[in-house]
């Protein structure tokens, strides 16, 4: 019975302490009231303090730091992506089920990029593309510098959308990519096919036509996606 009282308190303070934060009672940087504050304020006991605490530490919303207490954190996409990102490098997440949610993910992601992107935008994406371009020819470094560039283009339409749910996928596939390294390096794709398309949807998203622009980058994903299927089934044979 104690045992469900404490944890009962816990969660009630957690929560409490959550909706401040997530109000932004509490601001990034801000240190939360120490254990005896808290303590003091609401009667109850230190276990249920730092229960709550830890609990919240392990949502990523706070940090606590060895004698200076408990601050809020910045939610960012580092964060959001945790959790993803520990089942990619565990293989609880495949290629395969990371390329069917991208194709998916991606359609609405591009089309509201195209509907919403500023000149300034488009001009930063064509920088990227120029980027890309002068990769081709290189050598296998080179290839692999060429996709995680295309990669981080997909991830600047993400931005653009103005969305943080599209923005924490994408930047998390962004930053795990590295566990298929190997596979982007050698994919048989060309490069060349892939900085028209690109040349293609910029073109599209300055004239505003965004369901050409959605479609471009739509067939562009699918042919990617099948060229990385067959290399990871190779792979694996």
């Amino acid at each position: 019975m104690n045992n469900e009282v404490k944890r009962t308190a816990s969660e009630s303070l957690q929560l409490r302490l959550e909706e401040s934060i997530l109000n932004r009672q509490y601001l990034p940087g801000d240190r939360l009231p120490s254990e005896r504050e808290i303590m003091g304020q609401l009667k109850v006991g230190r276990g249920t303090v730092r229960e709550a605490y830890r609990s919240l530490q392990q949502k990523g919303l706070i940090e606590t730091r060895p004698g200076g207490g408990a601050f809020v954190r910045e939610v960012d996409s580092s964060m959001v992506g945790d959790t993803l990102a520990t089942l990619i490098r565990h293989g609880r997440v495949s290629l395969q089920h990371l390329l069917e949610f991208r194709e998916a993910f991606e359609s609405r992601c591009t089309a509201y990029a195209a509907e919403r992107a500023t000149p300034e935008q488009i001009g930063h994406l064509t920088t990227l593309i120029d980027q890309m371009e002068d990769m081709l020819g290189s050598s296998s470094d080179g290839n692999l510098r060429f996709y995680e560039l295309e990669l981080n283009l997909h991830t600047q339409l993400a931005i653009i959308t103005g969305n943080p749910m599209f923005e924490w996928f994408a930047s998390t596939f962004e930053r795990n990519a590295a566990a298929y390294s190997d596979i982007l390096a050698n994919q048989s794709e060309k490069p060349e096919e892939a900085i028209q398309d690109w040349r293609d949807f910029i073109q599209a998203v300055e004239n505003r036509e965004v369901t050409k622009a959605a479609m471009t980058m739509g067939s562009h994903i699918f042919r990617f996606k099948k060229i990385l299927e067959d290399l990871d089934k190779d792979k694996n044979d």
